[in-house]
């Protein structure tokens, strides 16, 4: 018997992008069972058109279901999604995404390979839409595999160890392929999370299974530039805040799920959770807030003590506004060296 395989599309607008995302779902080499288009609140027309395009297309009409929900975030829409789904294994798309006809296919072969050993499979991914991007997600994340596929023994590990340069890891719910009950048990998503919601699930996820690996890129992810992708609710993904509040819960709530046994895990999740006190310390700065710049760098110290931010918090004790001039102009060669990647 053939696998049964839910997708799950969250839909914020742009009708005809998610009319190809979804033709390149149908495609599949390995037939879906059903796929699950929720409406996080379309302002566009695209509430209107989808459910007239599914009633007017046999092909849609047998396999495609379409709900509709106020604006809640995609992490609520999926978790709708994940209630709803009937198939033993889950997959995500964006309405923005494409996948190439074999990427359940090759997904299955891994996980045939690994059977018993693993519940989740991962593919590789080229990008499109932005020509500063050449690379593929493996490659951005710094992964190196070896032959068409492979076991990922350790997840968290594997997503903890990022590129020092994109700050990335290649576990992405584009390329993500899971047994339904184990998502389910993984928790589903965290509503309150807007943004940093499919890095929290995916490392939830880690903690029940071990990931198998497809090494061909089987998606294209769009990575238009931002101020293009990003509208509406989406808008306020670009502003540093709000970035930075949701992965500073992202980080804590991890902290929490993680016991002592993983002390090497704990280690990096503390360094993150620097980094988000460092990155506060940066936004007072920059809005001439200087005692709770201090505050922050504090904080940072306590999670994770380094030269560089002992340096910051004498400097932001000492001389607040060179401080602020320093992290200035640090941020300007960051988003130099990150053009086009965000």
């Amino acid at each position: 018997m053939s696998p049964t395989v839910s997708v799950v599309v969250s839909v914020y607008n742009r009708f005809e992008l998610t009319k190809r995302a979804v033709e390149s779902v149908l495609a599949q080499t390995v037939p879906v069972f059903e796929v699950l288009l929720i409406d996080d609140g379309s302002f566009d027309g695209t509430s209107a058109l989808l459910p007239q395009y599914i009633a007017s297309n046999p092909c849609w009409r047998e396999r495609v279901r379409y709900s509709y929900q106020e604006n809640q975030g995609p992490g609520a829409a999926r978790n709708y999604g994940i209630t709803q789904a009937k198939g033993e294994w889950l997959a995500f798309i964006d309405n923005d995404d494409l996948w190439l006809p074999q990427k359940l296919e090759w997904q299955f072969r891994a996980l045939a390979q690994f059977q018993g050993q693993c519940a989740a499979c991962i593919t590789d991914a080229w990008f499109m839409n932005n020509p500063r991007m050449k690379m593929t997600l493996f490659q951005l994340a710094g992964k190196e595999h070896c032959g068409p596929m492979g076991m990922i023994g350790d997840p968290l590990s594997y997503m903890l160890n990022r590129s020092a340069t994109a700050g990335v890891h290649p576990v992405w719910l584009q390329n993500l392929l899971t047994r339904t009950d184990v998502a389910r048990r993984a928790g589903g998503f965290d509503p309150e999370l807007r943004f940093g919601d499919d890095d929290d699930f995916v490392f939830r996820l880690g903690c029940e299974t071990r990931f198998c690996f497809v090494n061909m890129p089987m998606v294209l992810i769009d990575r238009t530039p931002p101020p293009e992708r990003h509208v509406g609710a989406n808008r306020r993904w670009d502003d540093e805040d709000f970035r930075l509040r949701m992965a500073q819960r992202r980080f804590e709530k991890r902290l929490m799920l993680l016991d002592h046994s993983r002390a090497d895990i704990r280690k990096a999740v503390l360094a993150d959770l620097a980094s988000v006190h460092s990155g506060w310390a940066n936004w007072y700065l920059e809005h001439e807030e200087y005692a709770k710049a201090r505050q922050s760098v504090a904080a940072a110290m306590r999670f994770h003590p380094t030269h560089t931010l002992a340096v910051k918090w004498a400097l932001t004790h000492a001389a607040p506004k060179l401080a602020r001039r320093l992290v200035r102009e640090r941020e300007r060669k960051s988003v130099r060296q990150r053009a086009g990647i965000g």
